[in-house]
């Protein structure tokens, strides 16, 4: 019988690895099934305030707290630009692209009408977050190489 702090002769390294296999092997089925039901699976900093910020306005609160500086260019009040879709809508990122400190997240949002609509959310890094700038209709086109 092994004491407490005893070695059982294999390396912490494969402790370790024998750890991660047993408790990844249902996370990583886990991921899988909510890949498969969502297709929203981008991630980044970039996708991550755009997500957040759209949950906020959908939940008709204030998103000033995600608009930056934007260059002495303050986008367009996200309300107006999204009034037509109604409180409560959903979102699905469909696409982005950074370059620098600037990127645009393609955003399809689904109102109260049950429909569809295209949208880009323009974004900058400001102080090294990531800051709204401006919500317009309309989708980026995004090339991928």
């Amino acid at each position: 019988m092994m004491r407490s702090g005893e070695r059982t002769g294999r390396s912490a390294a494969a402790r370790r690895a024998a750890r991660r296999a047993a408790v990844g092997a249902p996370l990583i089925a886990a991921a899988f099934a909510v890949a498969a039901c969502s297709s929203d699976i981008m991630d980044g900093p970039i996708h991550d305030t755009t997500r957040d910020y759209l949950k906020a306005v959908a939940a008709g609160g204030s998103a000033e707290a995600f608009h930056g500086q934007c260059g002495g260019k303050p986008g367009e009040d996200p309300l107006k630009v999204l009034a037509g879709e109604g409180t409560g809508f959903t979102a699905e990122l469909t696409g982005s692209v950074e370059s620098g400190d600037t990127a645009t997240v393609n955003v399809s949002i689904t109102g109260t009408d049950k429909t569809p609509s295209p949208y880009n959310v323009d974004l900058r890094r400001e102080g090294g977050t990531w800051r709204v700038c401006g919500i317009s209709t309309g989708s980026v086109h995004i090339d991928v190489d």
